[in-house]
């Protein structure tokens, strides 16, 4: 159904130039994409950049009158590439071994005293996340891919294929071999 919905905003903003085609594309992947994006970049900062520079490359590739056959697959296309882009064109490593990826979360927010019993359940999921992260971080990067495609947009294995240029099979995997590999870490 969603692939579906995607192909008749496409319509709507390919052949009927109708803006909010496009504001709808938008407010249904802007979440995914950035979610994906974050857990691969050091800051927030440079997430939201990215994030952003995959919708306006999106927007130029259909003004530009070229077809896409799978809308949600070619989004994740371009914000890997650009991720690519990011780690190449630029000197991160130091900024990102000193920097935790946390999704934007604080883990050292206050806790008001009416609220220590809720607000210490939220300490120890912060902190649990954190360490899963440090975890994964210690993956392959197709493995890191694969799940947080996977696991954490919940996308099918044929769409993974399609966003990693790889086959159905390959993408299976991928998938199993990491987690035996976070189960081997543990």
């Amino acid at each position: 159904m969603t692939q579906l919905i995607d192909r008749y905003l496409l319509y709507r903003l390919k052949i009927k130039r109708d803006p909010d085609a496009f504001a709808k594309i938008y407010d249904r992947h802007i979440e995914s994409i950035y979610r994906f994006v974050i857990i691969k970049l050091p800051r927030k900062e440079d997430a939201q950049d990215i994030t952003a520079e995959t919708f306006t490359r999106l927007w130029q590739h259909l003004q530009n009158q070229k077809e896409i056959t799978n809308l949600r697959a070619f989004l994740y296309q371009i914000a890997r590439n650009l991720v690519a882009d990011f780690y190449r064109n630029r000197d991160v490593i130091s900024e990102a071994q000193t920097e935790d990826v946390t999704f934007g979360l604080d883990l050292t927010s206050n806790v008001t005293q009416t609220d220590m019993g809720r607000g210490k359940d939220q300490i120890e999921a912060r902190t649990e996340l954190a360490l899963v992260l440090k975890q994964v971080d210690k993956l392959k990067d197709d493995f890191r891919d694969v799940l947080a495609l996977r696991l954490i947009d919940g996308l099918k294995f044929s769409d993974i294929a399609t966003i990693l240029n790889k086959d159905v099979g390959h993408v299976r995997v991928i998938y199993h071999r990491a987690l035996k590999a976070i189960k081997d870490l543990n």
